[in-house]
């Protein structure tokens, strides 16, 4: 039944109903209050025969979808016989429900394809992983030596290139010192090549065991080591090169067929003194140059200022070198 014929039948007995009354009662006081009575209380008696108890079911309908509970109908009342028409808000309600299934398919559709997209996110962020660390590996494979796991050639010259320029910049010292081992040939003819490169690899954990975090360490070729020595004086640097020889003189080395071996090394240092890139290693490999042809097993020591009082060529080679 429609709200408009809900509210026609409430108007008729409000008309009538007096009149009955007058009629029974037979009193016109009587009967002008009871009109006056049931036009005060009609409008209530409507709005809770026809607005409030509906209304209330469609605020905790709608509540429980703020809350996001769409699975949560709203109970209808049994309809009327077939013919009749139907109440508006049973209507309403059923409208709303429908509203409700319909946002709750919704929703899990949005759910499933949010999930599919947090699949597909996870993927390319592992692929992403991935990638860094294979680059990170090729990167670190492009900058170390494979034998000794210590920087390689091209990566010393490119740290040294940088290093030269910041103490130059900034006035601080540094030093670079070049070690060969010596008579290494001597080592791959009598007991192999396989023996060679453990010598090599247990010189490199020597180096890497007496430096800073601050210094560089690397293979530059063959039996042939370098070492850059961040903020550190030519004292300083001869000290820690004598130190290394001194521990490579000690040191056994073992052949592949378990006997052990001594060897010794030569040292060639050099310190900045403003010197460029080129010129403090070129220095260094002179000192080693002379360490080596001064009866090997020692540190020679390059330097740089005597070297600009020299005049040619031989005398490059030689003043300024000292033990």
């Amino acid at each position: 039944m429609r709200i408009t014929t809900k509210l026609q039948i409430l108007m008729m007995l409000g008309a009538v109903l007096p009149v009955s009354v007058i009629i029974m009662i037979d009193q016109v006081a009587i009967g002008a209050g009871i009109a006056l009575l049931v036009g005060l209380l009609g409008p209530y008696v409507a709005e809770e025969w026809l607005v409030t108890r509906d209304l209330q079911a469609i605020r905790r309908f709608c509540q429980h979808v703020k809350d996001g509970k769409y699975l949560v109908p709203i109970a209808l009342p049994n309809e009327l016989p077939a013919g009749d028409d139907e109440n508006e808000f049973v209507s309403v309600r059923r409208d709303m429900n429908w509203m409700a299934r319909a946002i709750n398919l919704r929703e899990s559709q949005l759910k499933a394809v949010i999930d599919e997209l947090a699949a597909a996110r996870q993927e390319l962020l592992d692929q992403k992983e991935e990638m860094e660390t294979v680059n990170k590996r090729l990167i670190e494979m492009a900058m170390t030596d494979s034998l000794t796991g210590l920087s390689n050639r091209r990566h010393f010259f490119d740290h040294l290139e940088q290093e030269v320029c910041r103490v130059n910049r900034n006035r601080q010292n540094i030093s670079l010192f070049m070690l060969d081992v010596d008579h290494f040939k001597k080592v791959n003819d009598t007991h192999g090549h396989q023996t060679g490169d453990t010598v090599l690899q247990a010189i490199a954990a020597i180096l890497r065991n007496r430096i800073r975090r601050s210094d560089m360490v690397a293979r530059i070729g063959g039996e042939e080591f370098a070492v850059l020595l961040s903020d550190t004086d030519s004292i300083e640097a001869m000290h820690l090169a004598e130190q290394i020889r001194i521990s490579i003189k000690n040191y056994s080395f073992q052949t592949c067929d378990g006997q052990s071996m001594k060897l010794t090394c030569s040292i060639g240092v050099c310190g900045s003194a403003g010197c460029n890139t080129e010129q403090l290693y070129k220095y260094a490999d002179l000192a080693l140059y002379h360490a080596k042809n001064s009866g090997r097993d020692r540190v020679a020591y390059y330097d740089c200022e005597a070297q600009g009082q020299a005049t040619g060529e031989e005398q490059e080679n030689q003043k300024g070198v000292t033990h």
